[in-house]
């Protein structure tokens, strides 16, 4: 863990930014809160080798796929600001082998997971956004 969240006081981690993820983001490494879910800038040479995404809920998946969910979690703030990156997203993660909706109930059911957002809301809101 990195630094302290500045949305949550949580303890964040740095990841890189994989090439087939740099559309989401305007940067090349990025710091995950497990605790909020939120995404912000991080320091390329801070990245962690082995980063916990764990912390989240367990059995959150790693590398790339652990990277455009926690990209494709910050999103979910605004549905519809955000809705043509959530939707590209969603397939790129779900393309990856990823289970998105397990993946929601497991945090929606974290208590240590609490985002600005109702998460339960939002994985009922994307559902029916990607009918």
């Amino acid at each position: 863990m990195t630094d302290q969240c500045p949305h949550c006081a949580g303890s964040r981690f740095t990841v890189d930014v994989p090439a087939e993820l740099t559309t989401y983001t305007d940067a090349s490494a990025v710091d995950c809160c497990p605790r909020c879910l939120s995404v912000d800038s991080g320091d390329p040479a801070a990245v962690d080798p082995e980063p916990p995404f764990e912390t989240a809920v367990l059995r959150f998946p790693t590398g790339s796929e652990g990277v455009g969910l926690f990209l494709l979690l910050d999103k979910l703030d605004s549905l519809a600001l955000n809705r043509s990156e959530i939707e590209s997203l969603v397939d790129w993660v779900e393309s990856n082998g990823v289970d998105l909706f397990l993946l929601l109930n497991r945090l929606v059911d974290e208590p240590d997971v609490e985002p600005p957002y109702d998460l339960a809301r939002r994985r009922d809101q994307l559902e029916q956004l990607l009918d």
